[in-house]
């Protein structure tokens, strides 16, 4: 159902609204009709006392007639009795008095006046009792009757109108429920369809953000999901277009040399020629390969990093050891002046990967007989390693993307020397999954800076992804 979630927000709301309102009424009713019967019982104990007050200033045959008198005309009732409880006067047009009046007559003294009868559900009368009283001797009661058909009339009365009353307010209930669950369900709604067009690859629709309250910061999320959403899908693009790209390359070198080397007229000469250069393609291919694998298994969090404290000095000079032959060749020089026992926490080898992959890039792109240098600096939460180089430097345009996949300042030039264009980008990665930054400068050549913990920052939160 489109709209489920206003039903059910709508009958929630209506339900609760139902339960407070009936509470409410239950609450105002019974208090109203209270009021109204104690109003009741209240009139006939004050008419009985005005009959008692007369009655004991002049008590005698003519008062009496006239009290019956007024009585028989409304529709209260009266009996006046002397003090044995002998019927001297009444209004009741019919046969037999009340149950209740042989009750109170029957040997009882009567000291002040009260309710002798207020169940009005199931008697015929109410009634109240008010003692004649003349000099300190009670000489008579005055018996106050009222039919209990005019309470059960106005309680009756009082019904109808709560039942009205509370119809149309139930009804004004179910009509601003309805319409504030709209009003409140319609952004939900809205924001249910932007995120079922994001997930078919409608990117291009966004939220209003202006209510100041949590659906406003729930729509700017989403507006920001779509935003990242773009970009990812842009960014996969021109990295499957790049990827598509490089490997087009070395795979048309291998075909066509290929090709050329198993034609009968190419000499033995030309087709060592070809095979060596078929040899560096496919070593160049398995490079890419096996970084990309290495960077896709970065983003599945399944890049298993075992850190320790590590002898920053001792990595370098492996790194040296390991690229002499490449330093030979090049004629450069790999300085180190770093303190011995400056330590990092760190996965020895993925350490030792970050530095063979930047001095593997300013080997590259340094020009011949480069110097580079690896300094250590340590701070008082981290360690500063600064591998630099004395070749032309980059770009200052191209400086923030020289960490992103497959990015090249030159690409015919990479071309020639043989990189990637991932090699900086596995060091940022494995540098952030050790909690710290790289960075990039120009500095008499190109500069790359490496801010290292030197604790388990994740000891507070663990490091293995």
């Amino acid at each position: 159902m489109k709209h489920k979630i206003s039903i059910k927000l709508g009958l929630l709301f209506l339900i609760s609204m139902i339960l407070i309102e009936l509470l409410l009424f239950a609450i105002l009713y019974t208090t109203v009709s209270t009021h109204r019967i104690n109003e009741v019982m209240e009139e006939l104990l004050t008419r009985g006392a005005g009959h008692r007050d007369v009655l004991e200033n002049y008590f005698d045959e003519s008062t009496l007639a006239h009290v019956a008198l007024m009585e028989s005309e409304a529709v209260t009732e009266v009996i006046i009795t002397d003090g044995d409880g002998n019927i001297l006067s009444e209004s009741f047009n019919e046969e037999g008095y009340p149950d209740i009046f042989y009750e109170a007559i029957d040997g009882k003294i009567e000291e002040e006046e009260r309710v002798i009868e207020d169940e009005w559900r199931t008697e015929p009368y109410v009634a109240t009792v008010s003692p004649i009283i003349v000099e300190n001797e009670q000489i008579g009661n005055v018996f106050m009757f009222s039919p209990s058909e005019v309470i059960r009339s106005i309680i009756g009365h009082l019904t109808r109108q709560f039942v009205l009353v509370m119809a149309v307010l139930i009804l004004v209930t179910i009509l601003i429920v309805v319409a504030l669950s709209k009003f409140i369900t319609r952004p939900l709604i809205r924001m249910k369809e932007v995120t079922e067009n994001l997930s078919t690859g409608k990117v291009e629709e966004y939220l209003d953000e202006h209510p100041n309250d949590e659906l406003g910061v729930l729509a700017s999320s989403i507006n920001r999901l779509s935003e990242d959403l773009e970009r990812i899908k842009k960014e996969r693009h021109d990295f499957l277009s790049a990827i598509a790209h490089e490997l087009r390359t070395p795979l048309t070198y291998v075909k066509g040399y290929a090709d050329v080397a198993a034609k009968k007229k190419t000499s033995s000469e030309d087709k060592d020629h070809y095979l060596n250069i078929i040899k560096e393609e496919a070593t160049h291919l398995t490079d890419m390969v096996q970084q990309l694998f290495q960077l896709a298994k970065m983003d599945e969090n399944t890049f298993a990093i075992e850190p320790e404290h590590v002898d920053v000095s001792l990595v370098l000079e492996e790194v040296k050891n390991h690229l002499h032959p490449v330093l030979e060749e090049k004629k450069t020089h790999l300085l180190i002046d770093v303190p011995s026992n400056t330590k990092v926490y760190a996965d020895p080898m993925r350490l030792k990967q970050v530095i063979h992959n930047i001095v593997e890039n300013a080997l590259r792109y340094g020009g011949e007989e480069t110097t580079i240098k690896m300094t250590a600096e340590t701070k008082k939460q981290h360690v500063i390693i600064r591998i630099s180089d004395d070749g032309p430097g980059a770009p200052e345009d191209s400086l923030p993307y020289l960490f992103e996949r497959l990015y090249r300042v030159d690409k015919a030039r990479s071309r020639e020397i043989g990189g990637t264009g991932l090699g900086l980008s596995i060091v940022r990665e494995i540098v952030e999954l050790h909690g710290g930054v790289v960075k990039a400068f120009n500095d008499e050549g190109l500069t790359i800076s490496i801010t290292w913990p030197k604790e388990d920052n994740d000891e507070k939160n663990s490091i293995s992804r």
